[in-house]
């Protein structure tokens, strides 16, 4: 019986002591949610991304012009300015850059005379980037899990600004045929740029904040950007000797689909030590 009853005292005290040790950690993890989240946070973000194809169509010829993915980023400073525990407005101001290419590739026996070599433009040699201002205006979604980590969603519009009204870009290729002569097989000639008038992209996307052992947050998310705008425009011609020249359009919106990284800067361990200095000077 004496055994029993120091059982159910033992018992009693060590679940007490794991409900009361469940109630503190409780406590502070719902004291840190409201001291992180009562003040605006600044971060630091970097997309790396894959750019969305240039629009290449042709309009005559036997002979067209291929484009590819390419890859860009942006990044910048950002601003959160926190409604409440789950929702914030975030402002940004980013640099961007981003890419675009193309591909050709026609034998040289199709010329006359024929080329020395192959045309062949796979892409590699042949980029052109493209830069620009960017202000994200997005709202944050948050679903916290344990230790105040969470899930987001983001969702709004991205305002971007070219700071030259408009830059005449030229791109050729040319080879030599059998007879020495230096033949121009393409041309791309495009305007970049929006006549120094901003414009609006659209943005979505979603990931993961971790909650780092500073109280500040690592956050990955999934981020779509969305275009409608043709900030590359242009045509192009390819000249193959002997044939009819074989023309297009070219145009670029820049929409990308990448990862987000962020590092955020909470304060929160400046506010709770001034709180936990404050409850300790009234007591």
């Amino acid at each position: 019986m004496m055994k029993i009853l120091i059982f159910i005292i033992f018992f009693v005290s060590y679940a007490q002591k794991g409900l009361s040790q469940i109630n503190s950690n409780y406590m502070r993890d719902s004291l840190r949610k409201k001291v992180s989240f009562s003040r605006s946070f600044i971060g630091f973000t970097i997309t790396p991304y894959v750019v969305n194809k240039a629009k290449a169509t042709p309009l005559s010829g036997s002979y067209h012009l291929k484009t590819i993915y390419m890859y860009g980023f942006e990044g910048g400073p950002d601003y959160y300015f926190n409604i409440n525990n789950n929702y914030s407005i975030l402002i940004g101001l980013h640099f961007v850059a981003a890419a675009t290419n193309y591909k050709l590739f026609i034998s040289k026996r199709d010329f006359n005379p024929n080329l020395n070599f192959d045309v062949y433009d796979d892409g590699q040699l042949t980029s052109e980037w493209d830069f620009c201002m960017s202000v994200p205006v997005w709202i944050q979604k948050r679903w916290f899990k344990k230790n105040n980590s969470f899930w987001n969603i983001v969702a709004g519009l991205n305002i971007r600004y070219y700071p030259i009204r408009y830059y005449g870009n030229e791109i050729g290729d040319g080879y030599p045929d059998v007879n020495g002569n230096y033949v121009d097989v393409l041309t791309i000639n495009d305007l970049i740029g929006n006549n120094l008038r901003p414009w609006i992209n659209y943005n979505i996307g979603g990931g993961y904040s971790l909650l780092l052992r500073n109280n500040n947050y690592l956050q990955c998310n999934l981020l779509a950007n969305f275009s409608n705008k043709k900030i590359i425009d242009g045509t192009y011609t390819i000249n193959v000797s002997g044939k009819p020249q074989s023309t297009g359009t070219y145009s670029a919106n820049l929409s990308y689909i990448g990862l987000s990284f962020s590092y955020v800067l909470t304060g929160t361990n400046k506010r709770m030590r001034k709180l936990y200095e404050s409850r300790l000077n009234n007591k």
